[in-house]
């Protein structure tokens, strides 16, 4: 997952923002300020940006991950995810999904689909790799709440 902090924004806010789509478990570790990665780049324009990234790889992480989008968003948040799934999964068998950066400082997971949003991207496996297969278990998840 991935976030920008443009020069205008406070970025602790949006470090937050980040941290808020966490699990618990990995939210509240000691060493998650550690794992979050920190860029500098200039924008377009020259303006100062940071790039805030952390990746999840265990199973029990992405799985805690998982867990908490399909508790966090609304039903009509997950049937709109479950009616896109098809554009948002890719070849790769990636999700990619977006979510407010100003929603989640404020405590709520809403998805979003502006670039100046939380970036998630999520592997999705299958073996062997088949689109159709993730597809059906991607469905089978958002709907089972």
């Amino acid at each position: 997952m991935r976030v920008t902090a443009h020069a205008t924004e406070d970025r602790d806010r949006v470090v937050s923002s980040l941290k808020f789509l966490l699990p618990d478990i990995i939210r509240n570790s000691s060493d998650i300020d550690n794992q979050i990665n920190t860029l500098v780049v200039d924008g377009h324009y020259g303006n100062p940006m940071v790039l805030y990234s952390l990746d999840l790889k265990r199973k029990a992480e992405t799985s805690a991950f998982m867990d908490r989008l399909v508790s966090e968003l609304s039903k009509s948040q997950r049937e709109e995810l479950v009616r896109q799934l098809d554009e948002r999964l890719d070849d790769q068998l990636m999700l990619h999904l977006r979510f407010s950066k100003q929603e989640a400082y404020s405590g709520k997971l809403v998805t979003e689909s502006s670039s100046d949003a939380i970036a998630v991207k999520i592997k999705i496996a299958t073996y062997p790799k088949d689109r159709n297969k993730a597809l059906e278990m991607l469905e089978d998840f958002f709907e089972r709440v």
